[in-house]
């Protein structure tokens, strides 16, 4: 429960990601650009990925008097974070493949999921170390 008081947008993120990776496959748009699928996979995980960074940088701030937020590591919630959002997309890819007749789950998609999650970990890691010297 503390967690869907920290991570509103996150959950709804997750909801908007859940909902899009189960819908018919042709509800959605021809786009004739090489890789799209997996740029539209990067993207969607990375924003998660962001989104709850993003939540937890606040809830951080927030209650940075407490002493028992003021211990715990902003890193290793974005990594948990990260590895979250990897978890889910592998989720949502064997979702498809079993739980849906007009997809199919892809492992080319699953890894693209984790590289924007990655790639969101990555940039709140540099955010993070920037702002906590105080440049």
């Amino acid at each position: 429960m503390k967690y869907l008081r920290i991570h509103p947008f996150g959950l709804m993120t997750i909801i908007l990601i859940t909902i899009l990776s189960l819908m018919p496959a042709q509800e959605f748009p021809q786009v004739n650009v090489q890789f799209a699928d997996k740029w539209t996979h990067w993207v969607m995980y990375g924003f998660l990925t962001l989104v709850m960074g993003v939540e937890t940088i606040r809830h951080q701030y927030r209650h940075r008097h407490e002493p028992k937020y003021a211990k715990q590591s902003l890193l290793r919630h974005f990594f948990c974070i990260m590895l979250f959002s990897a978890a889910w997309g592998m989720l949502m890819e064997l979702c498809q493949a079993y739980l849906t007749t007009t997809r199919s789950g892809d492992w080319f998609d699953a890894l693209a999921n984790s590289f924007g999650a990655l790639c969101a970990f990555i940039g709140l890691t540099v955010y993070h170390m920037y702002t906590r010297n105080g440049a």
